[in-house]
């Protein structure tokens, strides 16, 4: 149902579903909010708590693209997209429109090694 006012991003953009990156990015802002840190660190991070967002983020997101699939996780996927785009939850693993993640498991395994080596190796 449209309401009045200007378009959402979301219309604008065309999102209809969320994803495991904005999934991974709420945990890691909710820490953050918790956290007594009181700026958003450039380094990735905390001054005052030492909690490296960065990880915290790589960590989440990782889990939530390898498992996306998971009975559990669309469940909450569904319930997530019924209360922030207004409609039945729709998107699972089954109906198509994850199904690329699944796909690209592999790759982003492999992606992820190389960036962790690559940081063993600069420290």
């Amino acid at each position: 149902m449209r309401r009045g006012g200007p378009k959402t991003n979301g219309c604008k953009w065309q999102v209809s579903a969320v994803t495991p990156r904005a999934f991974a990015w709420a945990a890691t802002i909710c820490m953050f909010m918790l956290s007594p840190d009181s700026e958003f660190p450039g380094n990735g991070v905390g001054q005052l708590s030492k909690i490296n967002y960065y990880e915290v983020f790589r960590g989440y997101k990782c889990v939530l693209v390898t498992k996306w699939a998971d009975p559990h996780i669309q469940k909450i996927v569904s319930e997530v997209n019924s209360f922030v785009f207004g409609k039945s939850g729709t998107t699972s693993a089954k109906s198509g429109s994850t199904g690329p993640m699944e796909d690209l498991v592999a790759e982003i395994d492999a992606v992820m090694a190389a960036m962790d080596a690559a940081a063993l190796a600069l420290e």
